[in-house]
């Protein structure tokens, strides 16, 4: 009887402990879905101050926030067991019973010895007291209407923040893409590496040279923490290193003299194969032809001699100014031929053999510089196009008012050869939004210029002081032409330099100041999209 009086007892214990536990949820889940979209709310501020997370962002973490604060209370209430004793303390101070429950529980479970009947007296007293409870009035469900207000406030404030635009949504798009594309060109620079270690016609200190700038670029390259222009001046920089390796190894002259040059030794049916090999700018096998003649030298009749070392000569002749080497080899062994010294002769044309096969090997390193340099000339140009939309003037289209500014001035950056009309500002003082370029002698240019429409305020801006010399002030023709110039006689003079040629020089300078602080924030951007749009 006792243990079916007491279980029942246990059970309403329960049940009120599960009540007690219920309206507690009702009171920490607003509470805790508040704190929640207040850090998100927090968060949605410091995004529209500074570049964090755009709108969309924003509305996922709000919503996860949210989601985190209902779920915490949840598992704390739940996931929290209280035992029977705890439970019957709580009905015990909630409902006023005196421990009566908690002291039936303790005597139930053994923790305090009394007597059978004692024990019976006290579970009825109990059973009693808790049959009188009114539970409906002892745990009202209560809702505390300001925490339902502010959960009401903060979701509308926080709604509207992520509705209004973002201003940093622009500058959090650019980053991402510029990262993207640094990313990009990272994996790039790996496939290029791997191409050049599995050239077989490059030696290892040919690959080691070549692999140089693509590794101090790789080492640079940092995704997480690099601007933009900083990652446009290091991929320009490893560029313009391997363009100079290509024009160092650049045996184009030499191949394009060699289709005449080697016209008499193409002739000769016993260098044939020599001349054949060398008008068609197969050096290595050219000088695999030259070693066979060698060999076969002393095989060939006095006549055949005489006409190979005329043959020579012609071509030793015709290839003066563009490989001395080459020449002096080749002579000598025309003019060892004409005295009938034929081991002086063998000699010198293993020596020309192994001259063309250097130059194929320089060809090699030559081509694969500038198939490099051209790879990183488009990640270049895709590092700086990264984000943008709208900079760039389209092809065809006229500046303000259907009209082109008249521009005195040849060519862009550094005096290139450009004639044509370019972009900015006419002689009424109207801004041009596009110009077109001409070919300036020597050199390509493009069809559109960037010329901003509504160029940076710049009154805000302070300049660098440069303090020049006395003597500069006192005579400027001591300290270079252009000081001397008056106004009249610089822009009447011309510039002969292709542009092609000086295009890089000027491009790299800039790229690499873009990263010093002496260039206002604000014109960073117009000054990468402008050399960027002038590329040859």
């Amino acid at each position: 009887m006792i243990d079916v009086e007491f279980r029942q007892l246990a059970a309403q214990t329960q049940a009120w402990y599960g009540r007690k536990r219920l309206l507690d949820l009702l009171l920490w889940l607003p509470r805790g879905v508040l704190v929640g979209l207040m850090v998100a709310l927090i968060l949605a501020t410091v995004a529209h101050l500074r570049p964090l997370l755009d709108n969309e962002q924003l509305g996922y973490v709000a919503l996860t926030l949210a989601l985190l604060g209902l779920l915490l209370p949840l598992a704390i209430l739940f996931l929290r067991r209280a035992t029977l004793l705890e439970q019957a303390r709580f009905a015990d101070r909630q409902f006023g019973l005196k421990e009566r429950l908690s002291t039936a529980v303790e005597i139930q479970q053994g923790a305090l010895p009394v007597p059978a009947l004692l024990a019976q007296l006290q579970l009825a007293d109990a059973a009693r007291d808790a049959q009188s409870v009114d539970v409906l009035t002892a745990l009202p469900v209560r809702l505390v209407r300001r925490d339902w207000l502010l959960l009401l406030l903060i979701t509308a404030v926080l709604i509207a923040a992520i509705r209004i635009p973002n201003p940093q949504e622009g500058t959090l798009k650019q980053s991402r893409a510029t990262r993207q594309a640094i990313a990009e060109q990272i994996a790039a620079l790996e496939a290029l590496q791997k191409e050049i270690e599995a050239n077989p016609d490059l030696s290892e200190a040919q690959q080691e040279t070549l692999l140089e700038p693509i590794q101090n670029a790789l080492e640079a390259l940092d995704p997480g923490a690099m601007s933009q222009e900083q990652a446009v001046a290091t991929l320009s920089q490893a560029e313009a290193e391997l363009r100079a390796l290509g024009q160092q190894f650049d045996t184009s002259a030499l191949r394009e003299r060699l289709q005449s040059a080697a016209q008499p030794l193409a002739q000769n049916e016993n260098t044939q194969s020599l001349g054949q090999a060398l008008q068609s700018g197969q050096l290595a096998q050219a000088g695999a032809a030259a070693t066979q003649l060698a060999d076969t030298l002393s095989t060939l009749s006095p006549e055949e001699q005489a006409q190979l070392a005329a043959d020579l000569a012609e071509t030793a002749a015709a290839l003066q100014g563009v490989d001395d080497q080459l020449t002096q080899q080749l002579a000598q062994a025309a003019q060892a031929l004409q005295n009938g010294d034929i081991s002086a002769a063998q000699q010198a044309l293993r020596q020309a053999a192994g001259t063309m096969q250097q130059r194929a090997q320089e060809t090699a390193v030559a081509r694969q510089a500038q198939s490099a340099a051209a790879q990183l000339q488009q990640g270049r140009q895709e590092v700086a196009q990264a984000g943008q939309t709208g900079q760039q003037g389209q092809s065809g289209q006229q500046g303000q008012s259907g009209q082109q500014g008249q521009s005195g001035q040849q060519g862009q950056p550094g005096g290139g050869g450009g004639n044509g009309n370019g972009g900015g500002t006419d002689n009424t003082g109207s801004e041009q939004g596009v110009g077109s370029g001409g070919t300036g002698p020597g050199g390509g240019h493009v069809e559109n210029i960037f010329v901003p429409n509504n160029w940076p305020d710049l009154s805000s801006f302070s300049g660098v002081d440069v303090e020049l010399p006395a003597e500069c002030r006192a005579n400027p023709a001591l300290c270079g032409a252009l000081l001397g110039e008056t106004p009249t006689q610089f822009i009447s003079q011309g510039s002969t330099v292709p542009y092609s040629r000086v295009f890089g020089d000027y491009r790299n300078a800039a790229y690499e100041a873009l990263s010093s602080d002496y260039i206002p924030l604000g014109l960073k951007g117009f000054i990468r999209d402008y050399f960027s749009s002038l590329e040859p």
